[in-house]
């Protein structure tokens, strides 16, 4: 299973020569506040001290007039808050009654564009409350055009944004369900699934040349690694040869290549991991007299020279962070025009054909073809390059029928697909790369298919009827 590593960080205490720089800085700006003795210029403190008395009077008189003004002051303060929290008070109440009027509501505005007066409060008041309203009112008036010009500003701003278009569009994702929600590891390991990881298995037959071994998943957004594993004679690392080890490591970024043999480790191949933690993976190991094939996603990978034998490898194994929902193992080296019968009730209604293929890098177009017993093609199916199209048709006693070409051609020249053809009914249902393509409508009666023609461009790496 994954291993974790905690990273440690180590954070630098302060030390104590800034808090007293601080404190001598601080003393330093007291000490200019701080009221000095007094010099008395030679003069002793007794001649100051009887001349106290003779001044009394005038400094009462002084200090109590001083003080009467101040409450003056403070009352006039006190009486100027309560009024100006009033007419707040009012104009919140009217502001909010206007927040739902029109813009260009007039009720309340003469025809000169003045406001009617408000007999209310058409009193006589003093001259300094008049001053005071007035201050007021210029004050709201003030604020009232600072908010104006800020929702202006604004208004501009929106009206002035750029319109979307193709070059300054985001690039969302296509919500799939690969990237609406990316599994927890935690919740990949309690996913159920017939494949139990660690997962093990024994090959039924000697892995062949030309045969590709798949492994298909999802990975958890905290994964950290999974291994896939050919073994020899036991699906385990007790000591046997493992003669294709990949180490698919997400806390690196690569993919590792590497071989046990005689009891120890060969040197690492690694390359660049196409993956992202989350993401599903479609893994390929097809085998050759030589080497291995690696794809990822259809792509290939890696070509790794074989370091054992390619006839010991008896068992594979999947271990680590990852769920795996598909694995699938065949395939050979499949001639190119490829013709065949289909044995038993033939292609009938309720089966399904599943052919594995990669486009010629150089390649124009490819078809694939199912027949009846007297030669009629009920399904003729033929990806073109050059018109980026994928030809539907059907050829009835040696005449081509109205050709169906609807949709884009979801393949590309190199890279593998996945082709797959339910028999229905009514119609054939076709996929590619497991998403549903078209549907087909039977032209010919849909239970006498036997026979199966591949050509063009392309080669085939499986086929499977079930």
């Amino acid at each position: 299973m994954s291993q974790h590593y905690q990273l440690s960080v180590n954070y630098g205490t302060s030390d104590d020569e800034y808090d007293y720089m601080m404190e001598q800085q601080m003393n330093a700006n007291d000490r200019q506040n701080v009221q000095q003795p007094i010099d008395f210029g030679g003069v002793q403190q007794e001649e100051q001290f009887y001349e106290i008395p003779q001044q009394i009077e005038t400094m009462i008189e002084k200090e109590m007039a001083k003080e009467l003004a101040e409450l003056e002051v403070k009352a006039e303060e006190k009486q100027n808050n309560a009024e100006e929290k009033e007419a707040n008070e009012v104009d919140e109440l009217m502001k909010q009654g206007n927040d739902h009027a029109e813009e260009g509501n007039m009720d309340n505005v003469d025809q000169k564009g003045h406001p009617e007066e408000d007999v209310e409060n058409n009193a006589e008041v003093e001259p300094a409350k008049q001053d005071q309203n007035q201050a007021q009112e210029q004050g709201i008036k003030e604020e009232s055009e600072l908010v104006k010009s800020e929702n202006e500003i604004v208004q501009q701003k929106v009206q002035n944004a750029p319109e979307e278009s193709e070059e300054n569009r985001e690039d969302l994702p296509t919500p799939t369900p690969s990237n609406i929600h990316k599994l927890t590891l935690s919740e990949l390991m309690a996913a159920e699934s017939q494949y139990p990881i660690p997962y093990r298995s024994k090959l039924t037959e000697p892995f062949e040349p030309g045969q590709t071994l798949i492994v298909k998943g999802k990975t958890a957004e905290d994964s950290v690694r999974f291994t896939i594993n050919l073994h020899h004679t036991s699906a385990d690392f007790s000591g046997n040869d493992v003669p294709l080890h990949i180490s698919v490591r997400f806390d690196e970024g690569k993919i590792v290549f590497n071989t046990f043999s005689k009891g120890e480790w060969g040197k690492e191949e690694r390359k660049s991991n196409p993956y992202k933690k989350g993401d599903d993976i479609d893994l390929r190991i097809r085998a050759h007299d030589s080497k291995f094939t690696v794809y990822a996603d259809q792509k290939e990978l890696k070509e790794f020279e074989h370091r054992v034998p390619l006839s010991h490898v008896t068992h594979f194994s999947i271990d680590g962070d990852v769920l795996i929902t598909q694995i699938h193992w065949g395939g050979k080296y499949y001639p190119v025009p490829y013709e065949s019968g289909i044995t038993g009730d033939g292609f009938a209604p309720g089966k399904t054909l599943l052919i594995f293929g990669t486009p010629e890098k150089k390649g124009k177009r490819f078809h694939i073809n199912l027949l009846k017993k007297n030669g009629d093609i009920a399904l003729h199916l033929n990806p073109r390059f050059d018109e980026k199209a994928i030809i539907r048709n059907s050829l009835i006693a040696n005449e081509w029928g109205n050709e169906e070409r609807e949709g884009k051609i979801p393949l590309e020249k190199g890279i593998g697909f996945d082709l797959k053809v339910i028999n229905e009914e009514y119609a054939f249902q076709i996929f590619i790369n497991d998403e549903r393509y078209c549907t087909y409508a039977h032209r010919v009666e849909p239970h006498d298919l036997h026979g199966l023609q591949i050509g063009g461009d392309v080669e085939i790496t499986g086929i499977q009827i079930f």
